[in-house]
C-alpha cells in the first residue's frame, strides 16, 4: 500500500525527480485529471439521478391515477408456457381471457394467468382508462431504481472512460518514450563508435 502510494506521488509530482521528461509532466497532470474528473463529476451524478428519480416519480403517480385493478375471467385452460417464466414462486402463463373495463365495455384479450388455471378461472389485471390491458403501474420504488441507475451509469461511465482514456494515454507516451530512447541511443552508439574508432587509429 506504501509502495502504492508512493508510486503514485510520483506520478503526480515528477517535478521533484531531476531525470523527470517532459513527456512525465504531462503524465502527471493527465493523472491528475483523471482523479479529479470523477469527484467533479459526482454531483452532477447526483443532481441527474435526482431528476430522472423525480421524472419517473411522476409517471408513476400518473399510472397509478390511470390504472386500474378489474377480474378477468379466463376463456381457456392455462397450460405451461412455451418458455417458463417465474414470476416470484409461480410459473406465469398468457391465456385468452374476458373482462369489463370501466364504462361497463367488454374486452378480450391474453392476460398472465397461474399456470395449470383452469377455463373460467378469475384473475386480476390491469387496465387504462379505456379498459385495455396494461402493466401494473411503476411502484415508487421503481422509480428511486431508476434514479440511483441514471446516477451510477453516469458516474461510472466518466470513472471508467477517464481510466480508459489515460491508459491508452500512457501507452501512447511509453511509445513514444521508447522511440525516443532508441534514437539517443542509437545517436549515443555512433558517437561512440567514432570516439573507439580514432582512438584506435
Amino acid at each position: 500500500m506504501g509502495e502504492c502510494l508512493l508510486r503514485l506521488r510520483r506520478l503526480l509530482l515528477p517535478e521533484g525527480n531531476p531525470l523527470a521528461r517532459p513527456s512525465d509532466r504531462l503524465e502527471g497532470r493527465m493523472l491528475a485529471l483523471v482523479l479529479l474528473l470523477p469527484l467533479v463529476t459526482a454531483p452532477f451524478a447526483v443532481v441527474t439521478g435526482a431528476q430522472v428519480h423525480e421524472e419517473q416519480l411522476g409517471i408513476a403517480r400518473n399510472q397509478e391515477r390511470e390504472r386500474r385493478q378489474v377480474t378477468a375471467t379466463l376463456l381457456d385452460d392455462a397450460g405451461p408456457p412455451p418458455a417458463a417464466v417465474r414470476a416470484g414462486s409461480r410459473t406465469r402463463s398468457e391465456v385468452l381471457a374476458t373482462w369489463h373495463g370501466p364504462d361497463g365495455t367488454v374486452h378480450t384479450g391474453t392476460v398472465a394467468a397461474r399456470a395449470g388455471a383452469p377455463e373460467s378461472s378469475r384473475v386480476r389485471i390491469w387496465t387504462d382508462r379505456s379498459g385495455r390491458s396494461v402493466p401494473p403501474p411503476m411502484t415508487t420504488t421503481a422509480a428511486v431504481r431508476e434514479g440511483v441507475a441514471a446516477a451510477a451509469t453516469l458516474w461510472l461511465t466518466v470513472l471508467f472512460g477517464s481510466v480508459g482514456g489515460f491508459w491508452l494515454f500512457h501507452r501512447c507516451l511509453d511509445r513514444l518514450r521508447r522511440c525516443a530512447w532508441q534514437r539517443e541511443w542509437e545517436h549515443f552508439e555512433r558517437h561512440w563508435s567514432g570516439y573507439r574508432d580514432s582512438g584506435e587509429g
